[in-house]
């Protein structure tokens, strides 16, 4: 009897288990189930199409560089015997900061030049005696041989003394000094760093459509937040010829004797001599960007994939040369969840 209740309680037990096993699985199976959303609009912003006026001017980012940097070198090798720079001190080209010890150059150059007044008295003597007959053509050859040789000579140690000169090679001041007086130096070791803070430039992108009004010489007005109430001008003297892949173009402007410094930010502002409207639309629409133009447009409740061929950037729009009309709308919002033909609805319009 007992050994049947027990039987009976397992039989219940391993049944209800199974039961409960089975239950979950079919939850487990239902939450599997992909729900079709596809009928379910999508929350978007939309903006209508339209022409606005563009200015005759364009206004692009740059920032400030420098124009020459450069390094101070030794030409040959020696000891460091003055150097009259420090870190911002200010130099001008061919000025020279500091010499290597030439001492035995000039002893060397003393010894030459005896050596070349003696040589010259024997070649006069020995000229004197040829022509008396008293001497040969081969010792005229040879003194003068031996003169020659020793004006070579002074020549060459008086080059090395001038070598030894350390020159600055432009104006400008100095950011940074690598040795001092009593370190020794190589050909080519790299004693200062100077820039020219003087005449820096503004560098600048600009669009395929506004680089071609471009022309060198041409100027433009600068500005910046940091002096907000007053401008600066600059001269084009570099258009690249060779555009990125974003089709925007290096320019250059030279600026002079102005009081920015090299990595400000400023705004760069063109006068293009030309005023209309374009058809225009955020920038926010373009659904990746300005590499592959694509906006979605508003249709029968649907967003549409649409292509789209771009121009000038006109501050947060850009202009649309083709693929869109007045008057259609298109998601600058909510794109992330599109796909062609996703069912939409409009929040607000900007």
């Amino acid at each position: 009897m007992k050994k049947s209740v027990i039987t009976l309680s397992i039989i219940a037990l391993v049944g209800l288990i199974g039961f409960t096993l089975y239950k979950n699985k079919k939850k487990i199976e239902a939450n599997k189930v992909v729900v079709d959303r596809t009928a379910l609009p999508v929350a978007v912003s939309t903006y209508q199409v339209s022409y606005q006026e563009l200015a005759g001017d364009v206004s692009l980012p740059a920032n400030i560089e420098l124009t020459n940097e450069a390094t101070v070198t030794s030409a040959i090798q020696g000891k460091i015997e003055t150097l009259g720079i420090e870190v911002g001190s200010r130099v001008r080209k061919g000025q020279v900061i500091g010499t290597l010890d030439s001492k035995i150059k000039q002893i060397n150059l003393k010894a030459n030049q005896l050596t070349l007044d003696k040589l010259e008295k024997d070649l006069k003597r020995n000229a004197d005696l040829f022509k008396g007959n008293a001497g040969t053509e081969v010792s005229v050859t040879n003194s003068k041989y031996d003169v020659e040789n020793t004006r070579i000579q002074i020549e060459l140690t008086k080059q090395q003394i001038a070598d030894g000169n350390i020159i600055s090679p432009i104006s400008g001041v100095i950011t940074s000094r690598k040795l001092m007086a009593g370190e020794y130096a190589n050909p080519g070791n790299v004693i200062a760093t100077i820039v020219d803070d003087v005449n820096l430039k503004a560098v600048v992108y600009v669009n395929e459509k506004d680089v071609y009004q471009l022309k060198i010489g041409q100027s433009a007005r600068i500005t910046t937040d940091v002096f907000p109430n007053k401008a600066f001008v600059g001269k084009v003297k570099f258009i690249s010829p060779k555009g990125d892949e974003n089709h925007n173009y290096r320019v250059e402007l030279t600026l002079t004797g102005n009081s920015l410094r090299a990595g400000t930010y400023v705004m760069v502002n063109f006068d293009l001599g030309r005023k209309g409207s374009v058809l225009q639309i955020p920038k926010l629409a373009l659904a990746e960007g300005i590499k592959n133009p694509y906006v979605y447009v508003v249709q029968d409740g649907k967003a549409i994939v649409q292509k789209v061929t771009l121009g000038r950037e006109i501050g947060e729009n850009i202009e649309v040369i083709s693929g869109l009309q007045q008057g259609q709308e298109v998601v600058t919002s909510g794109q992330i969840n599109l796909t062609n033909g996703t069912k939409i609805t409009k929040t607000s319009n900007q």
